[in-house]
């Protein structure tokens, strides 16, 4: 729940209809990783990830943090619908 709600507190500012955001937890993969699902409004797709997906991967890059300080290792996708 932690890096759920820090994914979402993250991409929040970035997008003009926060309230279509929804962050999924899935169970670990094979490899052991918790895969975590950002989705937006279609609108706001484009934000999120950022330019050459630098916006994406600087979120990604907290977020591992975060998780390796908890000793989890994590993987975030993002889509929209």
């Amino acid at each position: 729940m932690l890096i759920e709600n820090l994914i979402k507190t993250l991409v929040e500012p970035l997008v003009d209809h926060q309230e279509d955001i929804v962050v999924k937890q899935f169970e670990k993969d094979n490899d052991g990783y918790i895969i975590y699902e950002v989705i937006v409004n279609k609108e706001d797709i484009g934000r999120v990830i950022g330019k050459n997906g630098s916006v994406i991967q600087s979120v990604r890059t907290i977020c591992y943090a975060a998780a390796m300080k908890n000793k989890m290792r994590i993987r975030i996708n993002v889509d929209h619908f």
